[in-house]
């Protein structure tokens, strides 16, 4: 698929969270470019906490989807599992999703990246590891390869984590998969009355 070009408020307008994947793979070139996005993002002091874990072995990807599974499952059969999920619908939601028994976590994408920072970091590191990501998503979706950020991927097994390169001294900010859309684009409600206060 060839690159398009966009405006860059366009690309942000356009950018969507896509939870459907083709199995087409990318490119190590495509792959490497949009990390090397996400590595031109600013950071406290210059400190560029991210590292970054690709993974694009099936197997891999489908262990660390059966270990958040599995927290999802327990976190659904507790007591208080629509105070942790926000309200029955997503509780229904994700219950639905687990009974499909596939690569409900990661959507079937082709390319999972995790994003690590050391222990030592944790007090900036995840804002720095956010702006890195959204370079990535927006770099990713001028690219024409589709995007979205996996805040779930946080309950992955550390033993899962360690085995596929994430350090003892490091801890997970969340996952991300890229690849290409197999849905349809969406065009979801945005509330822009979000200007708490204006002191002038």
């Amino acid at each position: 698929m060839q690159p398009f070009f966009m405006a860059i408020i366009d690309i942000i307008r356009s950018r969507r969270s896509v939870r459907s994947y083709k199995p087409d793979p990318l490119t190590e070139d495509q792959i490497k470019a949009i990390l090397h996005a996400g590595m031109l993002a600013p950071s406290a002091h210059n400190h560029q906490p991210w590292n970054f874990i690709v993974i694009t072995n099936r197997d891999a990807i489908n262990r660390l989807s059966m270990s958040v599974q599995g927290y999802l499952g327990d976190k659904l059969s507790a007591s208080d599992a629509i105070s942790y999920f926000g309200s029955q619908e997503r509780v229904d939601r994700v219950k639905k999703r687990l009974e499909l028994k596939e690569d409900t976590v990661f959507y079937g994408a082709p390319c999972v990246v995790m994003v690590v920072v050391d222990k030592a970091n944790l007090e900036y590191g995840p804002i720095d590891c956010g702006m890195a990501a959204e370079n990535m998503c927006l770099y990713a979706r001028e690219q024409g390869i589709a995007s979205c950020i996996i805040g779930y991927a946080r309950h992955a097994s550390r033993e899962e984590l360690i085995r596929v390169g994430m350090k003892e001294s490091q801890e997970l900010m969340f996952g991300m998969v890229f690849g290409y859309s197999d849905q349809m684009d969406g065009d979801p409600d945005r509330d822009f009355n979000k200007i708490q206060k204006w002191q002038k």
